[in-house]
């Protein structure tokens, strides 16, 4: 089964083609590593995966229902909140449910008869019932799991990501994706803002993702360790390599 095809892309960036007729799929559970010069297309290569870009030819294919997951260099806003549940309520649909139970339960309180309010509060029960489920599925244990992982205090889950400085609001938004578990993982220097022990533990949580990764790294040990295949953005074009980084170094001389 493949989740994502990309079929000749193609992309022109101020009059400079970053690639031409780029063909490739991704399988359940791959690990790609992008390298290449600064410029020669990697990060724009995820940013089309994302969906944030459209290619000037080509076109990529995506099986019906896969969650994309994107850490970009640059995190900006993308997360708001307590810590701890920017993290939690990070999850698909989840914040969505909060909001129609807290309507339901305020509509529950002015319902004057009793037919509405038999109506409602099973409407209740069915939102409480999908909660149960996606409780179970995220538990808050592993959001809290993944943050001190990467690096954050028990006491850092009560504050607001509003007060966090760059490089923690990239913790952040890391931590984000790793708890949602999206069916393919776009990571763009994810190493850039994590000291030795985060990356360390990051590394070992890894192997227990079961979705798909697209890594762009320039700590090679990190991306020797995470990749499979490399895909190769070279002078003469891009390339693909199956085997990690080490693997690739070879075949490339």
């Amino acid at each position: 089964m493949r989740i994502v095809i990309a079929i000749q892309v193609s992309v022109t960036f101020v009059d400079r083609e970053l690639f031409k007729d780029l063909s490739f799929q991704i399988q359940p559970g791959d690990r790609t590593g992008l390298v290449g010069p600064s410029g020669s297309g990697k990060t724009t290569l995820l940013r089309l995966l994302n969906g944030e870009v459209l290619p000037d030819g080509g076109e990529i294919r995506f099986a019906k229902g896969v969650r994309v997951g994107y850490l970009p260099q640059d995190v900006q806003e993308t997360v708001s909140g307590r810590l701890l549940d920017s993290v939690v309520n990070s999850v698909p649909g989840r914040a969505d449910l909060e909001r129609k139970t807290a309507a339901a339960e305020a509509d529950l309180s002015r319902a004057e008869d009793e037919e509405s309010q038999s109506r409602i509060a099973a409407h209740i029960a069915e939102l409480q019932q999908i909660r149960s489920h996606l409780d179970m599925q995220y538990p808050l244990h592993e959001a809290e799991k993944i943050l001190v992982g990467l690096g954050f205090k028990e006491e850092d889950f009560s504050r607001s990501t509003s007060e966090l400085s760059g490089g923690w609001k990239t913790r952040a938004a890391l931590a984000s994706l790793l708890f949602q578990k999206p069916d393919l993982l776009l990571l763009d220097e994810p190493t850039n803002h994590l000291d030795i022990p985060s990356v360390r533990w990051l590394e070992a949580f890894m192997p227990g993702f079961k979705g798909s990764l697209m890594l762009v790294s320039h700590d090679r040990e990190f991306l020797n360790r995470q990749a499979e295949r490399i895909i190769s953005f070279e002078p003469e074009g891009v390339r693909s390599y199956s085997g990690n980084f080490e693997f690739y170094l070879k075949a490339r001389d």
